[in-house]
């Protein structure tokens, strides 16, 4: 288990992961070869008053998330089905997003779970070495 407790930093390097992962997904799928699309990936990480992570957002363009529901020009959602159907366009849903996104979600709940566990296995034991040294016998936790 990994000794850093810090979870903005874990939440920040996860975010940077996340965006790697995303493009490496995107040009599996051979989306935005021009690479303008692929350098407009960021993300910024909120925190609240004590430091801790609050938010997370990813910003890229919006091109990009047309690409993953397969729609465009003459092209919307609710007709995609029926116009692939009928041999009348040959946009397909390329799920470079969604996937991607779920999947690290389910990584940064593992990754905090770690975290907040180490962080209060410490506390215990900084609580029952404090108390020992008093020759106490209960735990406050």
């Amino acid at each position: 288990m990994s000794e850093n407790t810090n979870i903005k930093l874990t939440v920040e390097a996860w975010a940077d992961i996340v965006i790697k992962e995303f493009i490496k997904k995107a040009n599996a799928l051979n989306i935005g070869s021009s690479g303008a699309s692929m350098n407009s990936f960021v993300n910024t990480v909120y925190t609240a008053a004590g430091g801790d992570p609050s938010r997370v957002v990813f910003a890229f363009e919006w091109y990009l998330k047309m690409v993953d529901y397969g729609v465009g020009k003459h092209v919307s959602l609710a007709d995609r089905d029926g116009m692939i159907a009928g041999g009348m366009t040959r946009r397909r849903p390329k799920p470079w997003f969604t996937d991607t996104f779920y999947k690290q979600l389910e990584v940064l709940r593992h990754l905090l779970e770690e975290k907040n566990a180490l962080g209060i296995e410490r506390f215990v034991v900084r609580n029952i070495e404090d108390n020992a040294d008093f020759g106490f016998n209960e735990i406050n936790v």
